[in-house]
This record gives structure tokens, C-alpha cells and sequence, in this order.
């Protein structure tokens, strides 16, 4: 057998030697979708678990199960815009959800609410967007970079004004949102520099 590069190994479906990367992923990115619609199936048959109670998660789940977690395979489906489908993108991005829905099941953001274990799931899931962005829909770094970070600011108001409005319990005050934006500045200003340097698909993107 002659020498395989190891990016062609990894990344490449066509490859004539043996490829595990997009089997494997296509296993990664259904079992993602599995998980977050167990975590939804989950928060509509106890909505009132105190784990999920005045945290508006059913409506949330929904949406994100229903809708933004569709972003790829709808894309691909209408636009066709990729020669293969990029599963590990849409893992990636994917994981945002997953992550959110996991820290609600396991009632992390709660029982580390003083250590701040909401940071983490802001700093990989804007992170993560910004990266899919840039990597898996082919945006420039700068467009990833600023729109992921102005959906983030968006959805932080959002969520303020729903405490202050609707009286749940999403925020804990200016502080708490502040920090989660700075946590998303400082890991878009990471992931989208690396998702260049990643193998991307733009050599899959259709011309």
C-alpha cells in the first residue's frame, strides 16, 4: 500500500485507500441530532422539573430541534452548494445545541452557577458558530466573526428582557451577560482563525 497523506486520509471522501473520517462523522453529526431531540422530548414531558422550570426551554428546544438545527441540511437541500455534505461542520455547530441542552439536563448551570459554568457553553458555542461559518458556509473570517458575535449580543438582550418581562431565569443581571459576550468575543477571536487553517470545504463547495 503506498503512502496515504494524512489530510486526504481524514478529510477526503473520494479517496482511493480506506476513509473513516466522513463515515464517522455521519455517525457523530445523527447521533448530535439523536441526543438534542431526546433533551427536547425530555423538556416537554417535564416542564416543570426544576431543572427546566421559568427557563422558557420548551419553546427554546423547539426552535432549535425544529429550526436552527436544520441550518445545513436545509441549505444543502435548496442550494445544493457543496459537492459533499459537510458533516463535520455541521457537528461542530451542531454542538452548540447540545452542549446548552446537556448543561440544562445535568443541571450544570445551576449547581456551578458561582464557578460560572455558563462560560463555557458561550465560549465553545460562539466559537463553534463562528467556525461553522467560516469553514462549512465558506463567510470570510471578518463576516463570521461579526455576525456570530452580534447574534450572540442579540440573544443576550433577548434573553434579559424575557427575565424582565416574562420573570424567567435565564440571566443574572448586566454582570452575567457581559461576561458571556466577552467569553464569545475571546473565542471567536480563536476558533474562526483556526477553522482557516483546518482542511475546509471549500474544495467541495460546488463553483
Amino acid at each position: 500500500m503506498g503512502h496515504v497523506p494524512a489530510r486526504g486520509l481524514v478529510w477526503r471522501a473520494g479517496c482511493h485507500h480506506p476513509c473513516v473520517a466522513r463515515p464517522l462523522g455521519a455517525v457523530v453529526n445523527i447521533g448530535i441530532r439523536l441526543w438534542i431531540a431526546y433533551y427536547l422530548a425530555e423538556v416537554l414531558r417535564n416542564p416543570e422539573d426544576p431543572r427546566f422550570a421559568r427557563k422558557a426551554l420548551p419553546v427554546r428546544n423547539l426552535i432549535i430541534v425544529g429550526g436552527l438545527s436544520l441550518l445545513f441540511p436545509l441549505r444543502h437541500l435548496f442550494r445544493r452548494p457543496w459537492r459533499r455534505y459537510p458533516v463535520w461542520w455541521d457537528a461542530l455547530y451542531l454542538s452548540l445545541f447540545w452542549l446548552d441542552m446537556a448543561g440544562n439536563h445535568y443541571d450544570l448551570y445551576e449547581t456551578y452557577k458561582e464557578e460560572r459554568f455558563d462560560l463555557i457553553p458561550h465560549f465553545h458555542g460562539t466559537g463553534a458558530v463562528a467556525a461553522a461559518l467560516h469553514g462549512g458556509l465558506g463567510l470570510s473570517p471578518w463576516r463570521a466573526f461579526l455576525l456570530t458575535n452580534a447574534l450572540h449580543i442579540a440573544l443576550e438582550i433577548q434573553e434579559y428582557a424575557t427575565d424582565v418581562f416574562f420573570d424567567t431565569r435565564n440571566v443574572h443581571g448586566w454582570g452575567d451577560s457581559l461576561g458571556d459576550v466577552a467569553a464569545g468575543l475571546a473565542a471567536t477571536s480563536i476558533y474562526t482563525p483556526l477553522a482557516s487553517r483546518l482542511p475546509g470545504v471549500s474544495r467541495d463547495r460546488r463553483e
